[in-house]
């Protein structure tokens, strides 16, 4: 089997970092992973990754980096990668069908996501758990599943139209509690703060939290300390949102 090249070695394991980090993946899960990926093409491959950046040491001699953004969570992305790279370890699949797959889910991230409608039908769903712990009429189901499903969407398209942080959180958070409210109003549910804390629950940065937690166990403290920060501010938002709809209304 021919020996990958250094050069396209280290374009691969950026740009397979760069997929991870985009897709929520703990610092040193990514480290592992590309390193593993390097010696599975027959190189010695050293990588450092932080919220911000992949830096990769090819035998010690071609050294890069690829700038990156704090994303979202793409579970589905994480496990396709590392399925492949498992697969490339195993030798069930060549450098070759290994490099073409990556560059596919790098040029379109997108198509290693699910749908919109079975993210908004999954965030109905979370949406009424909550209920199921305060023991509350089935109409409450049907309620929170509405009002989280309208919430999750729009913080997913506003998302989408606005490159500002955070304020799609802070609507969302506001439109949830409104919508809330306007059932209370029209006395078709008697508590509507319990509407509120289960439409929210798609929203809460849950992923994000954990992945900090083990991030600093594993040592990786400034991607810990970001990670947290960037739960904190999210949470902060939605939580502003609310806030200023029950002051308003």
């Amino acid at each position: 089997m021919k020996k990958t090249s250094t050069q396209r070695v280290s374009e691969l394991c950026l740009k397979t970092g760069y997929l991870l980090i985009s897709g929520g993946a703990e610092s040193y899960r990514i480290e592992d992973t590309i390193e593993r990926i390097g010696k599975s093409l027959g190189h010695d491959v050293n990588c450092y990754v932080t919220v911000t950046a992949v830096f990769v040491e090819v035998d010690g001699q071609n050294s890069k980096f690829i700038k990156s953004t704090l994303g979202g969570t793409n579970l589905q992305m994480i496990d396709d990668i590392n399925t492949l790279s498992r697969r490339l370890a195993e030798k069930k699949i060549n450098p070759k069908d290994f490099t073409e797959e990556i560059e596919k889910i790098y040029q379109d991230k997108h198509t290693t996501d699910f749908p919109f409608y079975l993210k908004a039908f999954g965030a109905g769903l979370v949406s009424m758990a909550p209920m199921l712990l305060f023991t509350m009429p089935l109409y409450y189901f049907i309620y929170c599943f509405i009002v989280g499903t309208i919430g999750y969407g729009v913080s997913y398209y506003l998302a989408k139209l606005s490159n500002l942080p955070y304020v799609d959180l802070f609507i969302s958070g506001f439109v949830i509690a409104l919508l809330s409210i306007i059932l209370s109003k029209l006395n078709l549910v008697g508590q509507y703060h319990n509407i509120i804390i289960g439409a929210i629950m798609p929203l809460v940065p849950g992923v994000a939290i954990t992945n900090a937690i083990r991030e600093l166990v594993m040592r990786h403290a400034l991607s810990s300390a970001v990670k947290l920060l960037d739960a904190l501010l999210v949470a902060s938002s939605i939580g502003f949102g609310i806030a200023t709809a029950l002051i308003l209304f």
